[in-house]
């Protein structure tokens, strides 16, 4: 059932309110009092005056009467009109005054309430003959402002000429004030002929004046009383009677409300205009009526040693004007805050050989009170005793001393304490504070994967088994840790391709062998997920950062291939999901921007990196928004991104990259604090590559980039580093800064040959047979770093039996060979890159170069061990023999610090090594 709106209906209602008789009339004659003027010989009837009443009700039914006749019964008044006439024919005396007291009245009254319609009683002064002139008014008074402009008009005075004439006013001042003010002589305007200044103490408040009023050609003047009052204009601003007030030695630590000083001003204006209230401009401190300044809030002298406060003095004009002053409040410093560490916990990583003194990681503390900072361990010692930090730098390293790293990782509590050298008795109250180090030991690869039980491997086959039978499955285990004890990792050290050298040999007399070298490809597979740089992301942004601008950027990489490794990036607020409408990432690049204005203290959002393999990882990461107020400044870097920066490879550890200088943002107080962010992977300092310098230059504080660990452009090209700097406001404020850092390559990985087997070629075939292929690959990661050219030394003379392409390493025969005349020939083989060398203690500008034994034999030989691979100068002699072969010697010094030559441990009998030289001697028996 539906309801029936009524219609709405409009009607107009005119309502006439009915007058009540409730007000009296009133005379409006002008001037006043009433006076007239009668001839001597005026007839009876002669009009000489005429009654001018209003009533606010109305004016219908006035009556005018003669209360009282004090003329001798001279003169009458019309009732209605209100003409006063005169009465007889006697003639008036000159100069008489006659008097009347006449009133008015309505008679629309009610009978008996008639004394409520009348008006009061009122005197008529009529003169026989001639009177002097009469003002309208009997005294005139203005009032006027001090700013009242010159040659303005003030007031305008009237008088009457019974006589008909023209009237001149004239104006003289009684007391002060003759020349402010003057008068038309005919209008009787005055106005004011000079400026006027309450504040002068020469002006009066009040001016006296009398104006006179003359008729022409002889006639009577009569005067009045002008008062023109000066009233005070709001023109004066407040004024203090210092410029700048000051406080000294204030303690910061004073309670709330502790007064510190009196300030005083004073305002010239009067009244309300004078009235004054104070004000401050910063809430650390209030203010009274009486300009008592007083502390509002605990002082800290560490961020803030001086406040320079505006106070103002208001008053309560219109419009009210204000005077300023400056007061400055110096407060003494008190050993009140406790050292703070840059990080709660550091996580650096040493190497399980690390040896004596290495730098394992510097713990940064600041103090605001300016203290100079002492580190130690808790108890002053450590639970392994393998560690050491410097008192007044905080680096940690360990001992000079025999190091056992056992363990995964260590676990040190850092204090920090201040000195107190900040202020007066600074050193009877130190504050300590304390962090956690927790060192964790990588794993170093040096154990070789070991076979437990290759002693009992027999396999066996089927002849004719089909290709890819599977014939064993074998088992070995690595002692080292992580990557270190895995076999094999297609993203680790190991690379995509696997070199992999076949050997055949026939049945033949003798049996001759083939060999085949060739690199199998391992494909990848989606086993990597993706890794954030950072375990957290924090940034500061303030409250009116414009829609649109790059907040922060997050960046995780992954190992593997191809769309395996190809990153998206997602976004979301699982905390409060209205906060994602605020922000948006861009999917390819990881830029977080601003979507719409802030109107929250913190924003919690969560980053996704999903990669696109099957099957899919992802990786999540914090990503928090800290809402800053407007007037707050994080630290400004000089520029967000450094780079990209190029050093060389061998840039030695401990030499600088580069210094980087951000400003605090706070104009008192510049101190600031850096810290390098480690990230998720060794490009974003995983391991500590690198570490900063904190150092103050020229009075401004920087961060140098120094360099921890070596470089190696073959394992790493490039580094995206993060700096955090943060200022030392009340509320710590930070910004980062991005140092982009390219690895240039430099020469300093030497060619090492890939190993084979003895070769054979038959007697009798012509020069120029292609007898062998030696290769050698160089592990630099640039050319011509890593171009590899080939040649025959002359030692032994096999470059006169033999040749060699420079740049593919063929070898060929450049005479026929005769098997009764020698059966084998040992060829030395250089190989050298492209370029000078870049190692240490290279000064002679040649390339690196390694060189190996080849040997030749047209007869099956009896041993076969042979050693290919040398560094350096380092040369290894592969000896070659057959049944019908004298032996051989030859002996050789090298010079390389590490040399990969060594007899094969069943031929210890047949050979002794000297120091840094080692000689090949001749066998006593057949070997």
């Amino acid at each position: 059932m539906h309801s029936v709106q009524p219609e709405k209906e409009r009607q107009r209602i005119i309502i006439r309110i009915a007058d009540v008789n409730d007000e009296p009339p009133y005379f409006i004659n002008r001037p006043i009092p009433m006076q007239a003027v009668v001839q001597l010989n005026a007839p009876a009837g002669t009009p000489v005056f005429k009654l001018q009443a209003r009533d606010p009700d109305t004016d219908h039914n006035i009556r005018y009467s003669i209360v009282r006749d004090r003329s001798g019964n001279r003169f009458d008044v019309d009732a209605h009109s209100g003409e006063v006439v005169t009465l007889g024919s006697a003639p008036f005396m000159l100069d008489k005054e006659y008097v009347l007291y006449v009133k008015a009245e309505d008679l629309n009254g009610q009978v008996g309430d008639r004394q409520h319609q009348s008006t009061r009683e009122e005197r008529l002064s009529v003169v026989g003959g001639k009177r002097q002139p009469q003002f309208y008014v009997p005294f005139y008074e203005a009032v006027i402002p001090e700013n009242q402009k010159k040659d303005s008009d003030i007031i305008e005075v009237k008088a009457k000429s019974f006589a008909d004439r023209e009237i001149r006013y004239t104006l003289r001042a009684q007391g002060k004030g003759a020349g402010t003010f003057n008068i038309g002589p005919t209008s009787g305007v005055v106005k004011l002929a000079k400026e006027l200044d309450y504040e002068d103490l020469r002006q009066p408040k009040s001016y006296s004046l009398i104006v006179t009023a003359t008729e022409d050609s002889g006639g009577f003047s009569t005067s009045v009383e002008l008062t023109i009052k000066v009233t005070d204009v709001n023109d004066n601003a407040p004024r203090f009677e210092l410029p700048d007030y000051q406080a000294h030695n204030v303690d910061e630590d004073i309670a709330v409300g502790t007064s510190i000083l009196q300030v005083s001003a004073t305002d010239m204006d009067t009244g309300r205009n004078a009235e004054l209230a104070y004000s401050l401009d910063k809430e650390d401190f209030t203010i009274d009526s009486r300009g008592v300044v007083y502390s509002n809030r605990r002082l800290d002298a560490d961020v803030n040693n001086t406040y320079v406060l505006t106070v103002r003095a208001t008053d309560r004009g219109e419009p009210p004007l204000t005077g300023t002053a400056t007061v400055r409040i110096y407060t003494e410093n008190k050993n009140d805050e406790a050292p703070k560490f840059s990080q709660d916990v550091y996580t650096p990583n040493v190497d399980e050989n690390a040896g004596p003194s290495t730098l394992v990681t510097t713990v940064v503390a600041s103090d605001k009170d300016g203290d100079n900072i002492l580190f130690g361990f808790v108890n002053s010692g450590t639970t392994s005793g393998m560690f050491q930090i410097e008192e007044r730098t905080g680096v940690i390293r360990l001992i000079n001393g025999p190091i056992h790293l056992d363990k995964d990782k260590y676990e040190l509590n850092v204090t920090a304490r201040d000195d107190g050298a900040c202020c007066r008795n600074g050193a009877l109250t130190p504050h300590t504070s304390t962090a956690l180090v927790v060192v964790f030991i990588t794993d170093v690869n040096d154990n070789k994967p070991v076979f437990d039980e290759c002693q009992t491997y027999t396999p066996k086959v089927e002849e004719g088994a089909q290709s890819g039978t599977s014939v064993i499955k074998v088992k070995a285990r690595d002692l080292d840790k992580g990557h270190n004890g895995q076999v094999f990792d297609r993203e680790g050290d190991d690379g995509r391709f696997v070199s992999v050298t076949v050997k055949a040999t026939d049945r033949g007399s003798p049996p001759l062998e083939g060999v085949c070298s060739f690199k199998v490809e391992i494909t990848d597979i989606n086993d990597n997920p993706p890794l954030f740089d950072r375990q957290e992301y924090r940034e500061n942004v303030k409250q009116d950062t414009q829609v649109g601008i790059h907040i922060l950027r997050v960046s995780a990489s992954d190992e593997d291939a191809d769309n395996n490794g190809a990153i998206v990036y997602n976004l979301t607020a699982p905390y409060d999901p209205d906060h994602l409408a605020y922000f948006s990432i861009n999917p390819d690049s990881g830029w977080i921007s601003l979507q719409k204005a802030l109107d929250r203290d913190q924003y919690q959002l969560r980053a996704i990196a999903l990669d696109k393999g099957v099957p899919q990882h992802q990786a999540t990461v914090e990503v928090i928004i800290d809402v800053v107020d407007r007037a707050n400044n994080p630290p400004i870097w000089d520029q967000p991104v450094y780079g990209p920066i190029f050093i060389k490879e061998n840039l030695e550890v401990g030499s600088r990259v580069i210094s980087i200088k951000a400003r605090s943002g706070i104009p008192e107080n510049a101190d600031v604090f850096y810290t390098l962010m480690k990230g998720s992977t060794e490009q974003t300092n995983k391991k500590d590559t690198f570490y900063l310098n904190q150092k103050v230059e020229n009075g401004d504080t920087v961060a140098e980039l120094v360099v921890n660990y070596p470089l190696d452009y073959e394992r790493i090209q490039q580094y995206n580093l993060t700096v955090r700097v943060e200022n030392n406001g009340i509320q710590q404020l930070a910004s980062e800064a991005t140092v982009y850092i390219v690895l240039e390559d430099v020469n300093d990985e030497i060619p090492l040959f890939i190993e084979r087997e003895q070769e054979t070629v038959l007697e009798g075939l012509p020069p120029g047979t292609k007898v062998t292929q030696v290769q050698a690959a160089d592990k630099d990661g640039t050319y011509p770093n890593n171009k590899v050219y080939y040649a025959i030394e002359s030692r032994d003379h096999g470059d006169k039996y033999f040749t060699i392409d420079r740049e593919t390493g063929d070898i060929y025969t450049k005479v026929e060979f005769d098997r009764e005349e020698k059966m084998a020939y040992a060829i030395l083989v250089r190989a050298e890159d492209g370029a000078p060398s870049a190692r240490p203690h290279m000064t002679d500008n040649r390339p690196n170069s390694g060189s190996c034994w080849d040997t030749v034999s047209d007869e099956q030989p009896v041993v076969g061990e042979q050693i290919w691979r040398t560094l350096l100068f380092a040369l290894c002699l592969a000896l070659m023999t057959d049944e019908n072969n004298a032996s051989r010697s030859w002996s050789g010094k090298y010079e390389s610090p590490r040399v990969l030559c060594g007899a094969p441990h069943r031929f210890g009998n047949f050979f002794s090594w000297y120091s840094n030289h080692f000689n090949l001697w001749t066998p006593t028996k057949k070997v």
